[in-house]
């Protein structure tokens, strides 16, 4: 089973140099990371562009124009352009531990989603780490460093979501996936035609993605507690309402008749 993990970037050359330095550090070694830009300038793509052939697995790259908040359609580029039969997907920002990876295709299976989480490294430590040569020693040391307060409660609500689902009383689109780390087979991301499209601007395509994959039987399970990643410290974008009900994609999120295989996704129709 070839793996591939897709990774998402605007303007951060140095959080993905550390994601793809962390992923170098694999005890389950990955075929490929294929890494979607959203924009970023020159500067930044340059930066990136300089480290790409240090790494132990080739890195492809794929860039879009700067016109906003444009994640899904960065996430399908990057799918397209992956050639994996198992896709995991991060955020530049997410430094994962050394035995992740593996704990990811352990667990997987056909018509099933995993969904991780991440620990929360503050502004100083994140400071301190990019001063710091990259190791698995050292990831490990800012793991035991981050705060890890919410994963208990979050893997406790997947849980409960799961039950809810099993009888009919479950939100619709949830237990929920976080963009910034998940993983499931290619052929259920074209199963639902992967991101929608139509989700421009901050907030709600993975709850959509979730909401469609649960339409369409893939089933979740909880990884919040077992693949552990670090979320590296950064100011809030401009794009980040701060809140999901604020979103400008809140409307179109909540229409009742939302179809499982959507219309601008991976292939237009």
């Amino acid at each position: 089973m070839k793996t591939s993990v897709i990774i998402t970037v605007y303007n951060r050359p140095e959080m993905l140099i550390a994601c793809l330095r962390a992923l170098a550090f694999q005890s389950a070694p990955i075929d490929e990371a294929v890494v979607s830009d959203d924009g970023s300038d020159e500067a930044a793509t340059r930066r990136m562009k300089a480290v790409f052939g240090e790494f132990p697995f080739p890195v492809r790259y794929i860039w879009q124009e700067d016109q906003g908040y444009h994640l899904a359609a960065a996430r399908n580029k990057a799918i397209r352009k992956s050639s994996g039969d198992y896709l995991i997907s991060l955020d530049c920002d997410i430094l994962l531990l050394p035995d992740a990876v593996a704990v990811h295709l352990r667990q997987a299976r056909r018509g099933v989603f995993l969904a991780a989480n991440r620990a929360w490294v503050g502004e100083e430590e994140t400071r301190e780490l990019f001063t710091r040569q990259l190791s698995s020693q050292l990831i490990d040391l800012f793991w035991d460093r981050a705060d890890r307060s919410h994963l208990q409660p979050t893997h406790r609500r997947f849980m409960r979501n799961l039950w809810l689902r099993k009888l009919g009383l479950a939100r619709r689109h949830k237990p929920k996936i976080l963009g910034c780390h998940f993983s499931l087979f290619r052929e259920d991301i074209e199963r639902v035609n992967g991101f929608d499209e139509r989700y421009v601007g901050w907030g709600l395509e993975d709850d959509d993605f979730a909401l469609r994959l649960h339409q369409a039987e893939v089933r979740g399970q909880s990884l919040i507690l077992e693949a552990r990643a670090l979320h590296l410290w950064h100011p809030s974008a401009m794009s980040h309402p701060g809140h999901a009900e604020d979103s400008p994609n809140r409307a179109y999120f909540n229409r009742p008749d939302v179809p499982t295989y959507c219309h601008q996704g991976l292939f237009k129709e």
